[in-house]
């Protein structure tokens, strides 16, 4: 004969909720972007055919130190996954807000992004911005 496991069920309505370690939610670290500078409107503009990259269309080598030399607000590169794309177009519409696009400024990001978004396409989120390929020399 099969043994069938006996349960305890417990009365929906008690409150045993206090010996239930409870998930900590991760802070949100998103900031309130001014009108205009939506997601929405960053697709919007990376489909307006507006040179984002500043390169007029042609794609180079680029090595890690020029990439070094562009890490202010107004001209900020970054190096994601062997691309580098200029990132000033979508400072004010990072929902981080600048503070956190700019930890990426200068240098690789890949780490960093796929840590925090992983679940995006960032090539496709900068397709636009894309500059050149990073130079392995």
């Amino acid at each position: 004969m099969t043994e069938v496991p006996s349960f305890t069920f417990t009365d929906a309505s008690s409150d045993s909720s206090d010996n239930v370690p409870k998930a900590k939610k991760k802070e949100s670290k998103k900031v309130v972007l001014l009108p205009g500078y939506s997601q929405m409107d960053w697709a919007k503009l990376q489909e307006s055919g507006r040179d984002l990259s500043g390169t007029g269309g042609r794609f180079r080598r680029i090595s890690k130190e020029e990439v070094k030399q562009h890490r202010t607000v107004d001209d900020a590169w970054m190096i994601y996954r062997g691309k580098v794309y200029n990132i000033t177009p979508y400072m004010n519409y990072h929902p981080g807000g600048i503070e956190e696009l700019m930890k990426s400024a200068g240098r690789d990001g890949t780490k960093l992004f796929e840590r925090t978004h992983a679940w995006v396409n960032g090539e496709a989120l900068l397709r636009g911005c894309l500059v050149g390929f990073l130079d392995s020399d």
